[in-house]
């Protein structure tokens, strides 16, 4: 049922939600979720096989964190690296990044480390995760492209094939569906008199 990527018309609504003609009718996407779902299964894919590829930045940055957190980034390190952080202990609460995950783009290396861990901490408090996929769902959440953000159609097309390659492409990270369709049918019905 799903055009294949030459073949789509795609529309972004309001920077929001990507609009993709289908045979029955038209699909809604929303991207933000989308590219979640993406990134939060390829995240726990290397935390599985210890996959994750870092891009090493020319400026390596220094980040200092309050004690508690210091000491769940030492816990957590191991995790960490095998999503492509490079990371190295500096000193007291802290700590060099030399390297993020290479698909994590125009992210600043401080902000993404106190976002992950504060996404963890939530997480852990509400939602009782295990800790490989809190991390995985705190980092996916802080580096999908936000709500508000002008894709291309290639992005579209290439986020839209991504999502369809996951194994729960329809839902949500928070639980909500990723795609709403409409048919034919119901655009007809809504437009009858």
């Amino acid at each position: 049922d799903i055009n294949k990527a030459s073949e789509r018309q795609l529309f972004q609504i309001h920077n929001r939600f990507i609009l993709s003609q289908i045979k029955s009718g038209f699909m809604l996407i929303n991207q933000q979720s989308a590219h979640e779902r993406v990134l939060y299964e390829r995240f726990l894919i290397q935390l599985e096989n210890h996959s994750g590829l870092s891009q090493q930045s020319l400026f390596p940055q220094s980040v200092t964190l309050n004690s508690s957190d210091f000491e769940l980034l030492k816990e957590l390190l191991p995790d960490i690296r095998a999503l492509g952080f490079d990371i190295r202990e500096f000193g007291k609460n802290t700590v060099v990044v030399e390297g993020i995950p290479a698909d994590l783009n125009n992210v600043g290396e401080h902000e993404l480390l106190e976002h992950l861990l504060e996404g963890f901490k939530n997480n852990q408090a509400i939602l009782k995760l295990n800790k490989r996929d809190n991390l995985a769902r705190s980092l996916a959440r802080n580096a999908a492209i936000k709500a508000g953000t002008k894709l291309s159609l290639e992005e579209m097309n290439l986020l839209i094939d991504q999502l369809f390659a996951c194994q729960m492409p329809n839902l949500a990270l928070n639980g909500k569906p990723v795609i709403s369709t409409f048919t034919m049918n119901e655009l007809l019905e809504r437009f009858e008199k």
